[in-house]
């Protein structure tokens, strides 16, 4: 297989700044982009694999969450503050011993899967993907295919966090998802990047990171089978994302990825897969680092963080390294007008708790998203070739929304001239506001814009005759 996994990786010298007790610095450096596989085409699904894709595209913006005993270290390790959070036992090398009674201690008192949810919902997001099992191979739920899990110790007496949460999205309204990475950092003698070398070359075995004896590629390949058909079958998701397929992980086969997905056909013949699992057909296409210039061929969502890190770190938490609130809604508005959506991550510490800046940043995306959510949930990629300067344009039938920074809301703005019979304009959070419109055979002059709230971008909502289709087009 050839994704690469879903982290931020970076060139350190990490393993001997511990050894020698060096302070450690380091520029970042972002993972390649995924290998995005083909989509399935829409002719060759059941009307119910279809409805369900519809119902996650129409959904658009997703919460994301990275959690698991990383989340302990919160990217410290005896006594270095590490440029690390969910791939901490890697980069730091953690013996499995040492690592599996950090996971037996581990006890998050503070999870509430409804206040998850609830701030979720209140940024204006449709749906959640957690982390079953990420890398490390400890399953945050009682499986019974290991004792490699949240349960096993008796440390933690709370809820199951999936099932936990399951309910928490059904009574929300929201769709529920689960990410799960096959292959653990003990499929790999080798490392991950040329970084490991110099471990290596001191004969270090990353095989070291699971128990002894060491498992084969089959018996890893076995275990991450039964566990996909135990989330499968107790848990039901709306969506299994899937990640750490790649060939440095270890051996994925094309079998194993065929395999996985009959077993979870069988129990869920709706459900929406990525293409992380590794099969030549996927329901939506992965991208993170970069989103795409253009709309791509078939269903995508881009991934990303709030800040640098996927895991817990408290240290992501400063204006260097996590960005605006408008920053975060700019994206939302960029990814829906190519069509896609837009799942934004966030790594509760480990007592269950989101980091105040994430709660505080969420609800401040939310007061916008929420008021023009039209703008966003259901709607179909802009209709005009290009993205206009002034920000961007999202559609569904009988209406077109402009999507406008507020820097340039107090001139007119031009479009592209639409086959449609104009019907009216209104900003979309204050409706009795009326916009001007002047309709040209080659363009459309829009506003200026007028009154109503202030904030980081304006909608117009034009309202035409059937679907928006540009002249030009």
């Amino acid at each position: 297989m050839r994704h690469h996994s879903l982290r931020f990786r970076f060139l350190i010298a990490l393993h001997a700044c511990l050894v020698q007790g060096q302070a450690i610095s380091a520029e970042a450096v972002a993972a390649p982009i995924p290998d995005n596989a083909k989509t399935r085409s829409e002719e060759s699904q059941s009307p119910g694999r279809v409805a369900a894709l519809d119902r996650w595209n129409k959904a658009k913006f997703g919460l994301f969450l990275h959690w698991g005993v990383y989340s302990v270290y919160g990217g410290t390790y005896q006594g270095q503050d590490l440029w690390s959070a969910e791939w901490i036992q890697e980069n730091a090398r953690i013996p499995y011993e040492e690592y599996a009674k950090t996971a037996a201690a581990w006890n998050p008192s503070n999870f509430d899967a409804d206040a998850w949810v609830r701030s979720a919902k209140e940024a204006g997001m449709r749906y959640i993907v957690i982390t079953a099992r990420h890398h490390d191979g400890f399953a945050i739920y009682p499986t019974k295919a290991s004792n490699y899990h949240l349960f096993a110790s008796g440390a933690y007496k709370g809820p199951d966090p999936l099932a936990a949460l399951k309910k928490a999205c059904q009574k929300e309204g929201l769709l529920f998802g689960i990410y799960y990475s096959p292959l653990e950092f003990r499929g790999s003698p080798k490392g991950f990047d040329d970084a490991d070398q110099k471990a290596i070359d001191g004969g270090f075995d990353y095989r070291s990171l699971g128990p002894k004896p060491y498992a084969t590629d089959a018996q890893i390949a076995a275990l991450a089978k039964k566990q996909i058909k135990e989330l499968a079958e107790w848990y039901r998701p709306d969506i299994f994302w899937f990640d750490g397929t790649w060939h440095m992980m270890g051996k994925w086969t094309d079998a194993d990825a065929q395999e996985s997905e009959k077993i979870i056909r069988s129990l869920l013949p709706n459900v929406v897969i990525n293409n992380r699992l590794g099969l030549d057909r996927s329901d939506f296409n992965t991208y993170e680092n970069e989103i795409p210039h253009a709309p791509p061929g078939g269903r995508w969502e881009y991934c990303w963080n709030m800040g640098a890190f996927w895991g817990y770190n408290p240290r992501n938490y400063t204006p260097d390294l996590v960005k605006t609130p408008e920053h975060y809604i700019e994206t939302l508005a960029r990814i829906a007008s190519l069509g896609g959506n837009y799942l934004l991550n966030v790594g509760p510490d480990a007592t269950g708790k989101f980091h105040p800046m994430a709660s505080d940043y969420l609800q401040k995306i939310g007061a916008w998203v929420n008021p023009n959510r039209a703008a966003f949930e259901g709607v179909s990629q802009s209709p005009f070739k290009e993205a206009p300067a002034w920000g961007y344009v999202t559609s569904r039938k009988g209406k077109l929304y402009l999507i406008v920074r507020a820097s340039n809301a107090s001139a007119p703005l031009l479009i592209p001239a639409l086959k449609n019979r104009l019907l009216g304009a209104c900003l979309l959070d204050s409706p009795k506001i009326k916009v001007a419109v002047q309709c040209g055979p080659g363009e459309w002059q829009i506003g200026p814009i007028e009154g109503g709230a202030h904030a980081p971008f304006r909608v117009i909502e034009l309202s035409v005759e059937g679907e928006p289709v540009a002249v030009d087009g």
